[in-house]
């Protein structure tokens, strides 16, 4: 197995397929029929705009037609067919594997775009060195091919939350990441999850009882955001490096992956400021901005409690409505 990006390897197993080339839809064709995708489009690290349709991967028949459909099998079966109760009961592994190819397929794809097209020899959005920062997660993905036991405890941090549905269709799916600390947040219906994908559990062993205090509300999408916007603040702050150790690792046996906890301070303490920049980068499609959430030196407004730390019980289609803590 090879992290390799060329147009004719398999962006999974790394294999040649140019005398056998498919093509993985980065965001999966039943995702895009139940949330009417095809025709919309989403941002890319330069700014422009492309349509889901089109964001395709090089894969390997074999890779894509077994490993990665069964994968996409489990978890549209829970979406399409019962939502949030559904989605819960999936093994977090799973939901870990197809969050990380997402994540990681986009940052893939934009190694083939060039970041102006009127201007081919500026280069391409990201570059193979901008890619490294992934080959843990591309080495960790190999669980959706050899069969992987993670050991003693997850790589990954995952909280998922019941969300509303607003009434307007066209809002019923969204996603966010932030590639420089791995962390992706999407919601799906009345599916939300924020997931960081290499802290070795830290956030839900550290930080799990704040967010458990949600897990019987419904929350709104801004509330959903803002979460997002907590994990990506806390890992900003981290002050460890992933380290795993694997054992039978190779194409023909399965693996267990032994993942490493630091011991000592693994969090810094973090900064007001830079929290209020992450939350308004989080909220940025809701026409926030800095000044509107942030009173220096650390009053940052919040939509998920009261002072008092009761819920803020948000309507689905109201946008702003936070209160400074």
């Amino acid at each position: 197995m090879e992290m390799t990006f060329s147009q004719t390897n398999c962006f999974l197993c790394g294999l040649d397929i140019s005398q056998n080339v498919t093509e993985e839809h980065i965001f999966p064709k039943w995702l895009q029929n139940k949330y009417d995708l095809w025709d919309e489009t989403i941002v890319l690290l330069n700014g422009t705009k492309m349509p889901y349709r089109l964001i395709k991967i090089p894969c390997r028949q074999t890779c894509n037609g077994e490993y990665l459909s069964k994968l996409e099998g489990r978890i549209s079966k829970a979406v399409v067919n019962g939502g949030y109760e559904e989605f819960i009961k999936l093994d977090e592994d799973d939901i870990f594997y197809w969050s990380a190819k997402l994540m990681y397929g986009m940052f893939f794809k934009e190694l083939t775009l060039n970041v102006d097209r009127r201007n081919p020899d500026l280069g391409k959005i990201t570059t193979p060195e901008v890619m490294e920062r992934f080959r843990t997660l591309h080495f960790l993905l190999q669980g959706i091919r050899i069969k992987t036991q993670f050991t003693p405890v997850k790589p990954y941090s995952l909280f998922i939350f019941k969300v509303k549905e607003t009434e307007n269709p066209i809002n019923r799916f969204d996603y966010i990441d932030n590639y420089s600390q791995q962390v992706y947040s999407m919601r799906m219906g009345d599916i939300g999850f924020v997931i960081c994908f290499e802290d070795s559990s830290l956030h839900k062993e550290m930080h799990g009882e704040y967010y458990d205090r949600f897990q019987d509300k419904t929350l709104h999408q801004m509330q959903l955001r803002e979460i997002f916007a907590r994990v990506v603040n806390k890992q900003i702050f981290a002050n460890f490096v992933p380290n795993y150790l694997s054992i039978g690792n190779n194409d023909h046996h399965d693996r267990v992956v032994w993942v490493n906890q630091p011991l000592g301070e693994v969090f810094s303490e973090g900064s007001p400021e830079i929290f209020a920049h992450a939350l308004r980068a989080a909220w940025r499609d809701f026409g926030i901005e800095l000044e509107d959430i942030y009173l220096p030196p650390d009053r940052i407004a919040t939509c998920l409690e009261y002072e008092d730390g009761s819920f803020i019980d948000i309507p689905a289609d109201l946008i702003v409505e936070f209160k400074f803590n």
